[in-house]
């Protein structure tokens, strides 16, 4: 089983490919975990298919049949994109690598300098869907908002990710709740009724 990256790793991975002067490896990363995108769609990705203002990207995979996704592009890493060096001609690259292969060297050598475990490309992906489930939201939302087509997948792959025995703790909205998350499940719902 693949180790997933987690926000933290993701942050830490693209502050070091910016010191390195690899601005586009590390909001390729950024952008594999924000988006649940594989090399194949990240490496693929034309400014024509990037829209900043209106924070989505449509990405294309082709195999096993071809077929698109419009994937949502959270604030940071709209900021990512956005100061990435490039004249964002319409059939321009947004990464500017051809795929795994010329990642892949680079990629070890990030990890390498930023003191982190070397996860692989994919531990996005990963990321991506033990993230959202970790943070509650449903399975055919993840498999929806990641690209997955049937949600079963997720389900099947992921179904690890929530092993704490104490997360029923939220059906009480108990006190141990609120000290594990930082707020009660009540407060959450009212913020986010407001939001």
């Amino acid at each position: 089983m693949k180790t997933p990256a987690t926000i933290e790793w993701v942050r830490a991975f693209n502050n070091q490919a910016i010191k390195d002067g690899l601005p586009h490896l590390g909001a390729l990363c950024v952008f594999m975990f924000a988006t649940a995108a594989r090399i194949g769609e990240s490496s693929r990705l034309r400014w024509g298919n990037v829209d900043l203002p209106r924070r989505i990207a449509r990405l294309d995979l082709f195999k096993p049949t071809p077929w698109s996704r419009e994937a949502h592009l959270p604030p940071e890493l709209v900021m990512a994109l956005a100061n990435l060096p490039s004249n964002r001609k319409p059939d321009e690259l947004v990464f500017d690598y051809a795929g795994r292969g010329s990642v892949r060297g680079a990629w070890s050598n990030v990890c390498k300098r930023a003191g982190i475990e070397r996860l692989t490309l994919h531990c996005c992906r990963h990321g991506f869907a033990t993230s959202m489930l970790h943070m509650g939201f449903d399975v055919k939302t993840v498999a929806d908002m990641g690209g997955w087509k049937d949600a079963t997948t997720v389900l099947r792959t992921y179904a690890h990710a929530v092993k704490d025995k104490t997360v029923s703790d939220a059906l009480f909205d108990t006190r141990v709740t609120h000290e594990a998350h930082g707020e009660s499940l009540t407060d959450y719902k009212r913020r986010e009724k407001s939001e």
